[in-house]
């Protein structure tokens, strides 16, 4: 990547005083708010102050009225880093579509919508619900979907040529994972989502480290469910989890925590706080769940590299944040 203009430390610098400016009071964030100047250049589109002002609200609005530390600061200000990384990102795919001539309409958005809801037997209010549970609203969910889609469709070609998953790594992963494949096998979660790879990163580490309790940091800076209760989110069988869920949870034990995985648009950190075990399962049973499980886990390494390759390509400039 060619990145051009301030260097590292003098925008977190900046960062830091935007964030203490927008918390301090009232005036101070009408202000911010007012001013819509630019934060970043791809390809020489541009990414607004203001639209990452509205990505980060969740964010503001857990901590206003707080006083808050330098460690709180900075986190945050790191947070606001890896939100606009992820806007760029989206500009990449989106180029990439345009490119490779792929649209989705809002038609094919809603019925993906409707399928998503079908499949988890959800209702309209139901799943309105589970969204604000998430501090998300419906046009952020349509716009990950949207996202989602165009992903897939633009990895498609690279997908069926890289990602295959034999019968040999099937049978090697259920004998590895063979206690979480029973029925009626639940695991009991706490979940913290945050929208960076290093923040979740860095969280971890703080939590192993003893600097804080995994509760405490849910609590304090994560968008998701639990917010309040730890990040507790109840038990969930195994057979029901999504794949990648399943794949990062692999033999941990209660307490322990999962390395950063992508959750929505989202990195998760995922703890187990408590396990039930269930009657084991043949392998046929969960041949599917174990083959949909490994090749997801590989469809988001592609992924992974191919977005490294964009950035390399791309002409990127960020401002002040």
């Amino acid at each position: 990547m060619r990145a051009l203009g301030h260097n590292r430390a003098g925008r977190f610098a900046l960062a830091v005083i935007f964030v203490a400016a927008l918390l301090s009071s009232a005036p101070a964030m009408a202000e911010d708010f007012v001013l819509d100047g630019i934060v970043a250049l791809v390809n020489g589109k541009a990414v607004t102050k203001f639209e990452l002002d509205e990505r980060m609200l969740p964010i503001y609005e857990k901590t206003r009225g707080r006083v808050l530390s330098a460690d709180d600061v900075a986190q945050i200000s790191q947070i606001r880093r890896q939100l606009l990384d992820q806007m760029i990102d989206d500009i990449l795919i989106q180029e990439e579509a345009e490119r490779y001539k792929i649209k989705v309409t809002d038609n094919e958005v809603q019925d993906q919508v409707k399928n998503f809801m079908a499949q988890r037997n959800l209702s309209e209010d139901e799943l309105n619900r589970q969204l604000s549970l998430q501090r998300m609203t419906r046009k952020d969910f349509e716009r990950n979907m949207r996202r989602d889609m165009i992903k897939h469709q633009i990895i498609g070609g690279l997908v069926s040529s890289k990602v295959v998953v034999t019968d040999s790594e099937v049978e090697a992963e259920y004998k590895a994972r063979k206690s979480e494949f029973s029925k009626d096998s639940m695991v009991q979660l706490a979940i913290l989502m945050v929208p960076g790879d290093q923040t979740a990163r860095d969280l971890k580490s703080k939590i192993e480290a003893g600097a804080m309790t995994f509760a405490d940091a849910a609590n304090k800076f994560s968008q998701g469910p639990g917010i309040g209760h730890g990040g507790d989110i109840g038990f969930i069988a195994w057979k029901d989890m999504a794949p990648q869920w399943n794949q990062a949870l692999q033999g941990l034990k209660p307490g322990q925590i999962t390395n950063p995985l992508h959750v929505q648009d989202f990195y998760g950190l995922l703890q187990v706080v408590s396990l039930k075990q269930g009657e084991d399962l043949p392998l046929d049973a969960v041949r599917e769940q174990i083959f949909q499980s490994l090749r997801d886990a590989k469809f988001e390494k592609v992924f992974t590299e191919y977005m490294q390759k964009l950035r390399d390509k791309a002409v990127i400039e960020y401002k002040s944040l």
